[in-house]
């Protein structure tokens, strides 16, 4: 794995294991004393940062990082990260073991749940002093807010997005998709593209292990996870019909073999439209840009995911939500850190997309129009169908921070024989229901 440059004082943990998939472990370092009640740190101060991501996410950040260490002399930030689906369990067991990094990235799915287990701190004393919100919108606010209260800023906004190939289906005779495109649209060009590669390639990594486009399916069809009052949004048939939908997807050729589709992860390595088993991913489309470094620009375009109805099911929501752990022992130096990373134009514009659209408005309206490669195909997608986005989805309720776990094992319960959809929703359902009991 291509590795940032690090001044001396950079400490990462782990660097080069995520290259093999592995699990980075995260340590939360204390050093010297209590930054409480914004007092002045005496001495050098260690923090630890730990978030999710791919290869590029990660280079991109611990440039930024320099950059900041470069701006607080004294400061080091030792920093963690992982893949996502190894990412959620090894933040549950820090959570519980109350052994969280200093500023971690928590899930969507579980901000109200580790908020209530007290795993994050109210930020409210740095609003205005050390954090700024200026420039921030107030719905962008409002992302990492419980009752009005703040315990955390997301790192960007972003969308779900249809990442494809549009050489692959130029060659197959098939028309690139754009809104309109439907899912039986996608098996037709999941035939012609089977038969154009000669039976190597499906047209879509398969997504029916994953709960954000299962999500996004449910929007399409006007129903969501969860309602606001923290019920379920969606009943068992629904779940059946999403992995009946799949398998016509399995059976036509469209989707990618179980094997493949087992070690999907969001990562490059894995990920079968990078290792040319598949057209095309549904994605985060926050990491438009590993692909293009991946597999060259002109491979990769973006669409909305294919509908049945006239909603694309998509929306602008947050991707994250970044927290200070209430263990640390230099909170304010940990939310300066977190302002550094939502506010300052230049760390602006070393992420660029890869977190997503910038929180900070300024920032993003200065980037916008330098923006090249992967970050310009993500920026354009935007532009062009966030008129046509839906509102966001409610916060999760408390108690489902392991169902996209249970929702991928289901899925694999049913493409490798074990159970029928049938079986599959059932079980599954009353996953979700036991979750928010």
């Amino acid at each position: 794995m291509a590795q940032a440059p690090r001044r001396p004082g950079r400490r990462a943990l782990g660097a080069g294991l995520i290259a093999a998939g592995l699990v980075v472990s995260a340590t939360a370092c204390a050093a010297s004393e209590d930054a409480g009640g914004g007092e002045a740190e005496d001495g050098p101060v260690t923090i630890s940062f730990q978030w999710w991501g791919n290869d590029e996410r990660a280079v991109l950040t611990e440039e930024a990082l320099d950059l900041f260490e470069e701006q607080n002399p004294g400061v080091t930030v030792e920093t963690s990260f992982s893949a996502i689906d190894a990412y959620i369990p090894k933040l549950a067991t820090q959570i519980a073991s109350g052994s969280q990094p200093d500023l971690f990235l928590i899930p969507m799915e579980s901000v109200k749940e580790y908020t209530e287990k007290g795993a994050t701190s109210d930020l409210s004393e740095y609003i205005g002093d050390v954090i700024s919100v200026d420039d921030i919108p107030e719905a962008t606010q409002k992302i990492g807010q419980i009752d009005g209260t703040f315990y955390g800023f997301t790192l960007g906004t972003a969308t779900y997005a249809w990442a494809y190939d549009p050489i692959a289906f130029e060659e197959a005779g098939v028309e690139a998709p754009a809104a309109g495109f439907t899912w039986d649209d996608l098996i037709d060009a999941g035939e012609k593209i089977r038969a154009a590669s000669g039976g190597t390639k499906a047209a879509i990594s398969d997504p029916g292990g994953y709960i954000a486009h299962y999500a996004t399916w449910l929007e399409q069809n006007d129903k969501q996870l969860f309602t606001e009052e923290g019920e379920l949004g969606f009943d068992e048939d629904d779940l059946e019909g999403w992995f009946d939908l799949m398998q016509e997807l399995r059976d036509s050729g469209a989707s990618t073999d179980p094997q493949t589709t087992s070690t999907l992860d969001q990562s490059m390595q894995n990920s079968g439209f990078a290792l040319g088993k598949s057209a095309g991913e549904f994605i985060a489309a926050s990491i438009t840009g590993a692909f293009v470094d991946t597999i060259g620009e002109e491979h990769v375009a973006l669409a909305p995911y294919p509908s049945d109805t006239d909603r694309l099911g998509l929306s602008m929501a947050g991707t994250n939500v970044a927290a200070v752990s209430p263990e640390s022992d230099h909170p304010e130096v940990a939310a300066k850190l977190l302002d550094f990373l939502i506010n300052d134009p230049e760390a602006a514009e070393i992420l660029g997309l890869t977190r997503g659209i910038p929180l900070n408005t300024t920032n993003y309206e200065a980037l916008a129009p330098t923006l090249t490669g992967g970050d310009k195909i993500v920026n354009d997608f935007v532009l062009e169908y966030q008129p046509e986005f839906s509102d966001p989805s409610p916060l999760a309720p408390p108690g489902v921070s392991t169902l996209p776990a249970d929702f991928t094992l289901a899925y694999e319960n049913i493409i490798f024989g074990q159970q029928s959809n049938e079986e599959a929703a059932k079980a599954l359902y009353a996953t979700f229901e036991s979750a928010i009991s």
